[in-house]
């Protein structure tokens, strides 16, 4: 079998119509059932096209879910970046970071589970029995995005301690604050990883659709919950320069 080559990118900014739609159909398929829902049949039958056509774009299933997650990660990250474009007060910036980072992984925890467990998407693969083969190049674009938005969540934070307006910094920069300094890596850790993994936690037991579940009754509400952390983390990280 000749082995299969698997490039991916960040930048959409060409793609033609039909090749948008189909990220755009399968982001809504990914981020909603997961891997076990996204075909490439289905996809095409969502759009009314052929499965050849999809094939055009997206050789394997593989390549299209691990496409449609850069995809979909790199919108969820500029989509912040263009909101807060005229922001210079770093607490909004901080907020609107949270703010969209929890409806981005409720909506579409999907996406955000292959993110953090890539190694799902080609399990069982018929067109690669070397993970790395479409591991690594998937995971160095994920990296570059990754930095992105790690180093502007920490920009706004460091901004926030020092009571600077808000800008970005180099990430190198901030890997010597987090180095140097033990309080804003606590405060950038604690803010991030809360973040992502109680939007994940909250997806997961799609408390809107239950009713009453065990762990609502005894008071614990999840998404109030991390906006009171939220409020106290902030008055931390002012208070505690």
């Amino acid at each position: 079998m000749a082995k299969q080559r698997f490039n991916f990118t960040s930048d959409f900014t060409n793609l033609n119509e039909t090749q948008m739609s189909i990220l755009e159909e399968s982001e809504l398929i990914l981020g909603k059932v997961g891997i076990s829902g996204l075909e490439l049949k289905n996809v095409a039958g969502k759009l009314g096209v052929s499965a050849s056509l999809i094939n055009h774009y997206y050789k394997t299933g593989e390549e299209l879910v691990l496409s449609t997650v850069i995809y979909s990660y790199q919108k969820y990250i500029f989509n912040i970046q263009n909101l807060n474009r005229d922001e210079s007060d770093p607490e909004q910036v901080i907020r609107s970071w949270v703010e969209n980072t929890m409806r981005w992984t409720r909506e579409s925890p999907g996406i955000g589970v292959i993110l953090e467990f890539p190694i799902q998407a080609i399990r069982g693969s018929k067109f690669t029995s070397e993970p790395s083969e479409i591991l690594t190049p998937f995971l160095k674009v994920v990296a570059e995005l990754g930095q992105r938005n790690v180093s502007y969540l920490c920009s706004a934070i460091r901004c926030l301690q020092k009571g600077t307006p808000f800008k970005v910094y180099p990430a190198l920069q901030i890997a010597a604050f987090i180095k140097t300094d033990a309080r804003f890596a606590m405060y950038s850790s604690t803010v991030g990883f809360t973040t992502l993994g109680g939007g994940l936690w909250i997806a997961g037991r799609q408390a809107d659709d239950v009713k009453n579940p065990f762990w609502m009754k005894l008071g614990f509400d999840p998404a109030s919950q991390i906006n009171s952390t939220l409020n106290e983390m902030l008055k931390l990280i002012k208070t505690g320069r």
